[in-house]
């Protein structure tokens, strides 16, 4: 059967590997033992992927390779060693998170495709392009999109576009969480997210007084939407779960396949083996409909709420020799006098012939005839061949022995497998990772602000403070010298500013007219992220960085590079709002989730709607200027959200007599402030 459309599913090890290709996966995704965000799932060696990339072509599955975590300055010479082996295990694909890491594996290994990972947060066809630009051959969509928006995007793309159908969600935009990470130092970025977003918290502000699952959405079902799918263009549909088990990737895979291949009316009996298989309260699709609110959200529970069961079929694809899935292969035998047994077998990718090494004999009880001999070679039994034809060519009144014939259908059978795996070696390009390391190294950053508000803003023009990002809406008031900071989730604005704070590849391509500044969201880990930046005004480095790791980026790097010195840290953006989906919108009202130890995460509301999650408590590093300037960053950036005047003009105070060297004192309490990660930083 011809398709159109390839169905993606995971598989965190070998057992649940297996399941997915019995089950009817066209690819299989995996983690290897480094740089892939499933850290907690068993994963591959380099050796055994290898391996599972033989099986995998042995029925035409394709098997892609999660890269998809953000890779430190000292991680890069590992990188390069772990693409290069990956390059020669007939992997078909990377799937890669870092913007750095991409431009190394093209420079390296230019003929081994790689594809966008969905924590790159691509949201736009602008987004799309840029990698394009890049080289990318795929690009996994964020999974807040909708139809039309996803529909838009494959109706002008030159890449493939890959989209979830199936799993997990996340509340916050993929690759923009740092909850886990500041909370806890277990990043999503890099493969150990904690999931504080499973947890109970309280939502407060506008007479709300509301415990709740605020941040758990349910898993994602896209499995009655397939035909607008295959209708809007899409190339691959993703079913996520690399931590789930073998007969969870058996169930989910066999009802996609059965539906994608026989489009009809989806059954209860098959939508209740879905929900058996897992499911937190249902399932959504709120997202691909554009139907954001309560009915996404899984409030009471954050957990499984299914047991497990799991249909006989399912069952039997994920048992580790099931051998369900077969490839139809054609037969044509010949049995002469005083000729050995000639056996040509042919599949979708080659056609072998085998010779046997027994002269027939003329026979004394009961002779090899045509059919005898025909239902022989259609015994393939444990290979995975089945005969879809045998023609078969013997003369009357000979025999050979039945071994013979099993022997030479063996054979056979093992050579099909063998041009099956078979893989052209793939170009190699000798890569130098090493640096001048002749990077100035700026004895007195400038200060930077960012403000929500125009009071901040007025605030820091009055002490002085040149370079100031602010909203659309505020540089009404503010006037033409500020910096607007562009929607984090790319969408095209009209921005009447000279400058703009970027966060996208696709802002960088719609204002590429205007002097631009990149923001943390870039998820800049690296120089070689750092270097794919450099024609920016400034790049501003990942808040998950050290001062060490900081450092080392800047003293590689020729991009003007700026911190984040103070300032609530963003720990989500996110589209479905937590205060809309437990109750209503009640305009100005400042609105935070307390957790249980009674912290509070204010919940900040942007021009487009797209609420942003607050850390309870600002980095503070004033009393540690030092520190921050030994690094070498060009820009130290104060971020004021939901301070009052009084307090900014106090920070700004403490920042600016600190960078003359006056030795100055912690304005904040022990218990109200962080240093975030500068002198701890991510696993």
């Amino acid at each position: 059967m011809k398709r159109d459309i390839e169905l993606l599913s995971p598989a965190g090890n070998a057992a649940s590997l297996h399941a997915a290709v019995q089950s009817g996966a066209d690819a299989v995704y995996i983690g290897g033992p480094v740089f892939n965000a499933r850290q907690s799932a068993q994963n591959f060696s380099v050796e055994q992927i290898k391996e599972q990339a033989d099986y995998c072509h042995i029925y035409g599955v394709k098997l892609h390779v999660a890269v998809n975590t953000l890779i430190k300055e000292r991680e890069l010479p590992e990188l390069l060693d772990y693409v290069y082996a990956l390059n020669d295990t007939g992997a078909d694909a990377l799937i890669v998170q870092d913007i750095g890491a991409i431009r190394l594996i093209k420079r390296a290994c230019p003929e081994l495709p790689v594809h966008a990972s969905t924590q790159m947060t691509v949201t736009s066809l602008e987004g799309v392009r840029y990698l394009e630009d890049m080289g990318v051959e795929r690009v996994v969509l964020a999974r807040e999109l909708s139809a039309d928006e996803i529909a838009h995007i494959t109706a002008h793309a030159n890449a493939e576009i890959e989209v979830f159908v199936h799993g997990a969600i996340c509340m916050c935009y993929s690759g923009q969480c740092l909850m886990s990470s500041i909370l806890g130092g277990r990043s999503a970025n890099r493969g150990r997210c904690a999931q504080p977003c499973r947890l109970p918290y309280t939502l407060t502000g506008g007479g709300l007084d509301m415990e709740a699952y605020a941040l758990s959405p349910k898993d994602m079902a896209l499995i009655d939407e397939l035909k607008t799918l295959r209708d809007i263009g899409v190339a691959s549909l993703k079913i996520e779960g690399r931590l789930k088990r073998a007969e969870y990737v058996s169930a989910v895979t066999g009802i996609y396949r059965k539906y994608l291949d026989y489009p009809q009316k989806v059954s209860n009996d098959d939508f209740k083996e879905l929900k058996d298989a897992f499911s937190r309260s249902g399932f959504t699709k709120g997202y691909f409909t554009a139907k954001l609110g309560a009915d996404m959200m899984s409030h009471k529970t954050p957990g499984n709420v299914s047991e497990n069961i799991f249909s006989g079929a399912a069952k039997m694809r994920a048992r580790e020799d099931a051998n369900i899935r077969k490839i139809p292969v054609y037969m044509s035998a010949e049995l002469k006098k005083g000729m050995p047994l000639k056996l040509t077998v042919y599949d979708d990718v080659s056609s072998v012939t085998v010779l046997g090494t027994v002269i027939p004999e003329p026979a004394i009880n009961r002779a090899m005839d045509g059919e005898r001999l025909k239902s022989q070679l259609s015994k393939l039994g444990q290979t995975p061949f089945e005969a879809e034809a045998v023609e078969v060519f013997a003369d009357s009144s000979i025999t050979i022995p039945v071994k013979e014939i099993n022997e030479v259908r063996r054979k056979a059978a093992d050579e099909l497998i063998k041009n099956r795996i078979s893989r052209d070696e793939r170009k190699k390009v000798l890569t130098d990772l090493k640096k001048d390391n002749n990077k100035h190294i700026n004895p007195k950053p400038e200060l930077t602000a960012e403000c929500s508000s125009y009071e901040a803003y007025k605030a820091c023009r009055d002490m002085g403070i040149n370079t100031v990002y602010i909203s659309r809406e505020l540089f009404k008031k503010a006037g033409k010298n500020a910096i607007v900071k562009a929607s984090p989730v790319f969408l095209r604005e009209d921005i009447r500013s000279g400058g703009v704070l970027v966060s996208s590849g696709a802002a960088i391509s719609a204002y590429g007219g205007k002097r631009l500044y990149g923001d943390f969201r870039l998820n800049i880990y690296n120089s070689l992220s750092a270097d794919e930046f450099s024609g920016l005004e400034s790049i501003t480095l990942s808040p998950e960085l050290n001062l060490r790791e900081a450092a080392e980026v800047i003293r590689n790097t020729s991009a003007k590079t700026e911190i984040i010195g103070y300032g609530r840290l963003e720990l989500m953006m996110m589209k479905n709002c937590p205060v809309k989906a437990l109750s209503k919108c009640r305009g100005k009202s400042i609105y935070s989730l307390k957790d249980r130890k009674n912290e509070r995460f204010p919940i900040l509301c942007t021009e487009h709607c797209t609420p942003v999650l607050l850390n309870s408590k600002p980095v503070f590093m004033a009393d540690k200027i030092n520190d921050l300037t030994a690094s070498g960053a060009d820009r130290i950036r104060l971020v004021f959200t939901v301070e009052d005047e009084k307090i900014v003009r106090r920070v700004i105070d403490v920042y600016q007599r600190a960078l003359a060297g006056e030795k100055v004192d912690n304005i904040f309490k022990d218990n109200e402030f962080t240093r975030g990660h500068f002198y701890r930083g991510v696993e």
